[in-house]
């Protein structure tokens, strides 16, 4: 089962740089940094959606995917696997009746800047629903973002993360 986000922001997106700036250039295959995890109350005061803030770059700014995308390998485009700690070891749900993990995966849209220097770094400030139904209530997030090359990032490892 793949459990989707209600929202995807970006922040703080540096879509190119002016003729008078030095060009920065980045590898074409994505970087993501994980930078933090906000906890969200809704209008009830009760947490139940967290915020994961990632840094990225990309050299060639072919990250995100046209609303027409839909079919994989274009499906998704930033994956997070959702793992829970269970008597000392990470552990990876599976749904018991489809034998399916549970996952937070998500589409960007389209990032690519306007010039020559096709270069972009940014934040990605992802929302995510926390209603999952567990005994266990330290969690973290194993995250990587695929760009329309399909040039696959480095995965992150969010720290272990406690339920409020």
């Amino acid at each position: 089962m793949k459990t989707c986000s209600y929202f995807i922001v970006f922040i703080g997106l540096m879509l190119g740089l002016s003729s008078c700036q030095e060009k920065i250039e980045y590898p074409i295959i994505p970087y993501l940094d994980f930078q933090d995890f906000v906890f969200l109350a809704g209008e009830d005061s009760v947490v139940n959606k967290g915020q994961l803030i990632f840094y990225f770059t990309d050299g060639d700014g072919d990250i995100g995917l046209d609303e027409n995308d839909t079919l994989p390998p274009y499906d998704f485009n930033l994956f997070i696997d959702y793992y829970e700690r269970q008597d000392g070891n990470w552990t990876q749900l599976v749904l018991s009746q489809t034998g399916d993990t549970i996952n937070f995966n998500g589409r960007i849209p389209i990032l690519t800047p306007g010039g020559k220097n096709k270069s972009i770094s940014g934040t990605i400030e992802y929302t995510l629903d926390l209603n999952i139904f567990s005994e266990f209530d330290t969690f973290r997030y194993e995250a990587y973002l695929i760009d329309r090359a399909l040039h696959e990032s480095n995965r992150v490892i969010t720290p272990a993360l406690v339920r409020p």
